[in-house]
């Protein structure tokens, strides 16, 4: 602090020697306009302030070494701050992609799952459409008591109820398997004749 206010204060008796300075030299010039050579450009002399100036010059050229220094700290700090940063990030950007894959792997395979299953689905109700269309067009089969039940898991399509004869028993089981490729067909219908 009393650095800031010596500096200041040979400022400003440089400031004042220097306008003192011109202030007589404009005068001895003026006042010499007939050429008189005792009053040419004045130069100052050790006792006048010459020592002054170059104190103050002396000062000024050390706060801009200082100041140039305080810069160059600042910047080695910021550089360094930026370095740390920087090395600290890397192993942090590394663990959340590390981490980020399994996830991504498991939501890729959550909806590959959900996807087969309702493949599954589609299928199992396809499956179930068509045997119960085939044998309620098939004449010779009486399906209006006949259940149509598909098991996705075992891929087993179960048929259940009743029919009036053996042989309309045998001809929907065919017709369940012609229809439910891939399906294991399990005939549980009853033969029960319906009154007349």
């Amino acid at each position: 602090m009393i650095e800031r206010h010596s500096l200041s204060i040979r400022l400003a008796l440089v400031a004042a020697a220097g306008v003192i300075l011109g202030c007589s030299g404009t005068a001895r010039a003026t006042a010499n306009a007939g050429g008189d050579p005792q009053y040419a450009s004045p130069s100052p002399s050790p006792a006048s302030g010459g020592d002054v100036v170059d104190k103050a010059r002396h000062d000024a050229e050390k706060a801009g070494e200082k100041v140039k220094e305080g810069a160059e700290k600042t910047g080695e700090v910021v550089k360094d701050a930026a370095h740390e940063v920087k090395d600290k990030a890397k192993p942090v950007a590394h663990e959340v992609k590390h981490d980020a894959k399994p996830v991504a792997h498991e939501v890729g395979e959550k909806a590959k799952e959900g996807a087969h299953k309702t493949g599954e689905v589609v299928d199992a109700t396809k499956q179930h459409l068509d045997v119960k269309s085939a044998l309620l067009a098939d004449k010779t089969v009486d399906a209006s008591h006949i259940d149509v039940d598909i098991d996705k898991g075992t891929k087993t399509l179960h048929l259940r109820g009743t029919v009036p004869t053996a042989a309309q028993r045998a001809t929907a089981e065919r017709i369940a398997r012609d229809k439910a490729d891939g399906y294991f067909i399990s005939n549980e219908l009853t033969v029960m004749e319906r009154p007349k």
